[in-house]
């Protein structure tokens, strides 16, 4: 699978990496399992998604990321932080589906750095 969630209920996160190309006839189907993992965690959660791997969406992965970014706002998340890499194209997707929602996450460059920055250990 090119997504892998993992729910860290004692830290109240949600950690998501993309890797690859979602495909379109997928991008519903992957929205629904994180949305689902969404609600194992408490409201005020936090959540970090990595994208250094990412490839750019297609037009209903935009539609789907859309759809989980109303999920955060809706099931109350607190925080949200994007670990970009190198693909500007992808992490500008991204930005202009969150801006659209003012829903725009702290940008970072690794998880370990997420994580710092989550638990108040980073400027």
């Amino acid at each position: 699978m090119v997504v892998d969630t993992v729910v860290d209920v004692g830290k109240n996160r949600l950690f998501v990496r993309i890797h690859g190309r979602i495909d379109d006839s997928e991008a519903k189907s992957i929205a629904d399992a994180i949305i689902q993992q969404m609600d194992r965690l408490r409201p005020g959660f936090d959540v970090v998604k990595d994208l250094t791997q990412a490839e750019p969406l297609g037009p209903e992965g935009v539609v789907q990321l859309k759809r989980i970014m109303e999920a955060h706002i809706a099931r109350k998340s607190r925080r949200s932080v994007r670990i970009v890499g190198r693909s500007t194209q992808v992490a500008l997707q991204f930005a202009r589906t969150g801006k659209e929602l003012q829903h725009e996450p702290y940008l970072c460059f690794s998880r370990e750095e997420a994580e710092r920055w989550l638990d108040g250990e980073a400027p």
